[in-house]
């Protein structure tokens, strides 16, 4: 296997992976507004497994040694930036999860403490889930032929916009209370915790155009961010449309032959050292 098939496979089962998870998430989003506190969590195991599956922290993620020193020195220097990038998301990752259960905190125990970290606590979710959704856009990109694979990966990518907007709102929320049409959640929460579900769902609302009774129409900042949201979502789409469901359904021939000579001349150098040996 080439380290550029290697690389494919983890790859698709990236997509898969965090498709699922963001389908689940949404399944069950209803019961979330029983357990509010887990919107938090559904945050953090969604960017997890976009962290996690495109690391090196899995065993099976790493290249072997033999077949990295054996790529063209072009293509290795964008394997090694590509290793480091993985490795920056892990520690982008763990800077958010010490985050966001500092935030969690001060809401519960300083809540004007809470208002002044939602700005850090925004900036360093935003930077981590874009971060996450560029890094998506260009995997999408380099994908050689329109597959199933590709398509779950640009449905996670766009999923990945509605779950980031709801980080934003409920940031949002906790600086301007005032912005959103928000009835009593019934928890002995914070309102920042208690209506996290809410905020996710007008964030998916904001997402597809349709929006939300939540967000109150006179509000500048609840119409900043679910504008926001809606441009980065049309956005994405257009990138989805002009540069990524256009490629070919097969791999090209020029390609395929030329990977056959490769595998050819590999297989002939492995029964010539054979016979030496």
């Amino acid at each position: 296997m080439t380290a550029l098939d290697q690389l494919l496979q983890q790859r698709h089962a990236y997509y898969r992976s965090l498709l699922a998870v963001e389908v689940m998430a949404l399944v069950g989003l209803r019961g979330l507004q029983q357990a509010p506190r887990l919107v938090s969590v559904v945050y953090l195991a969604i960017s997890a497994v976009a962290v996690l599956l495109d690391s090196p922290l899995l065993p099976q993620h790493r290249l072997d040694p033999s077949i990295a020193t054996a790529l063209p020195e072009a293509l290795g220097r964008r394997v090694r930036k590509l290793m480091a990038r993985r490795q920056l998301l892990v520690i982008s990752w763990l800077l958010a999860l010490v985050m966001e259960v500092i935030w969690q905190l001060a809401l519960v125990v300083k809540p004007e403490l809470a208002v002044q970290l939602s700005v850090i606590h925004l900036v360093i979710w935003l930077s981590l889930m874009l971060s996450l959704l560029w890094n998506l856009v260009n995997a999408l990109a380099e994908e050689p032929v329109f597959s199933g694979d590709l398509l779950m990966g640009a449905a996670a990518g766009y999923l990945l916009v509605g779950f980031s907007g709801g980080i934003v709102l409920n940031s949002l929320l906790v600086l301007d209370p005032m912005a959103f049409n928000l009835p009593a959640h019934g928890h002995a929460l914070p309102d920042g915790i208690g209506h996290a579900p809410a905020m996710l769902g007008a964030a998916f609302a904001s997402l597809t155009t349709l929006g939300s009774p939540v967000l109150k129409p006179g509000s500048l900042t609840s119409l900043t961010g679910s504008v926001a949201i809606t441009i980065v979502g049309q956005l994405y789409v257009a990138i989805l449309i002009a540069g990524v469901l256009g490629k070919p359904r097969q791999t090209p021939p020029a390609v395929r032959s030329a990977a056959h000579r490769r595998r050819r001349r590999t297989a002939s150098f492995s029964k010539l050292s054979r016979t030496r040996r």
